[in-house]
């Protein structure tokens, strides 16, 4: 190919078009978990109540309840993924090569959300003190605060749990995307968009006789109200595993002593496994008859939790 102006950016845009089909092609699951934050600085604080309110008959004067304010702070960052295309390639036609690396690059630049999402959180479970939700305490633990301010004893005697660490296998997650503020926080501070750069006059062009197509965001994740996720690495082939964990999810309270009403929704509940317990998922989820312990070989059981959340399972979760 003759090096012209209008053949680079004829060459360019077909690498648009290559990028597009990679990034159309993999499934993403962020925007499905995680409330998602448009930011306008380098960084975002989120205040949040740590202690809920609560109903009364009015009778006399209004009763004024305290609350205790926190902040969480996420601090945006920049990522890229950006490849090289030698000026040689081009002018010998062998550009095609390049082609699976464009494409790839669209695939990457989809996924790299729930990358970012998923790692968070794995981080969580395997360094608790990486991930801490807004109350100072590790996103998953058995040590939430609840219950209203100035209760007497303090209020940190009175404990919620958001994670089952009583097994020894992978673990897995109960997510609950109900609601407008959810369990996760992705925040884009500038959406992931192309640079190319293919003049003749570029830097690296005179200098390598390389040109760049690259892709750049600035984004971050964090966590948002922990009584909507619970972890656990309990045997998901046993079913009643599976049954505690949203008997405990469903059992967390308010401050005020009221339900917190996880799970309510069967539509927006989210089973996340890795790869390693996909298949004991689907059949959890998908099956007509209960598996694992408590099923009867002679007399099928049932299976009461068919179709009770959406399976989710991501490779970063390993």
């Amino acid at each position: 190919m003759e090096i012209t102006a209008a053949n680079l950016t004829a060459l360019f845009t077909g690498f648009d078009v290559i990028f597009q089909r990679g990034f159309e092609k993999p499934p993403s699951y962020y925007e499905k978990l995680s409330t998602v934050v448009r930011s306008t600085s380098r960084q975002t604080t989120y205040p949040w109540l740590g202690r809920t309110t609560k109903f009364r008959e009015w009778l006399g004067e209004r009763v004024i309840q305290a609350l205790e304010a926190h902040s969480y702070t996420i601090v945006n960052k920049d990522f890229e993924d950006t490849v090289s295309i030698s000026r040689n390639d081009i002018e010998d036609d062998t550009y095609g090569v390049y082609e699976p690396v464009i494409e790839q690059l669209g695939w990457d630049t989809k996924v790299h959300p729930d990358s970012l999402l998923f790692t968070m959180i794995k981080n969580a479970v395997t360094t608790p003190g990486s991930v801490l939700a807004f109350d100072g305490q590790p996103f998953f633990s058995a040590t939430h605060p609840v219950g209203p301010l100035g209760a007497a004893n303090d209020v940190r005697d009175s404990l919620a749990s958001n994670i089952n660490s009583s097994g020894s296998g992978p673990y897995w997650y109960l997510i609950d995307a109900s609601r407008a503020v959810r369990p996760f926080i992705f925040q884009l501070r500038r959406e992931y968009a192309i640079t190319r750069m293919n003049t003749l006059t570029d830097e690296a062009v005179f200098t390598r006789r390389e040109f760049r197509f690259g892709v750049d965001g600035r984004a971050n994740t964090g966590v948002g109200l922990w009584q909507l996720a619970y972890a656990s690495n309990t045997d998901l082939s046993v079913p009643t595993n599976y049954g505690a964990a949203r008997a405990a999810m469903r059992s967390i309270k308010t401050d005020a002593g009221l339900p917190f009403g996880a799970l309510t929704s069967p539509r927006d509940v989210y089973l996340v496994v890795p790869p390693a317990l996909e298949e004991v998922a689907a059949q959890l989820l998908h099956s007509d008859f209960m598996a694992g312990a408590g099923a009867s070989a002679s007399v099928p059981t049932g299976n009461i939790w068919k179709n009770t959340a959406t399976l989710v399972v991501s490779e970063y979760l390993s």
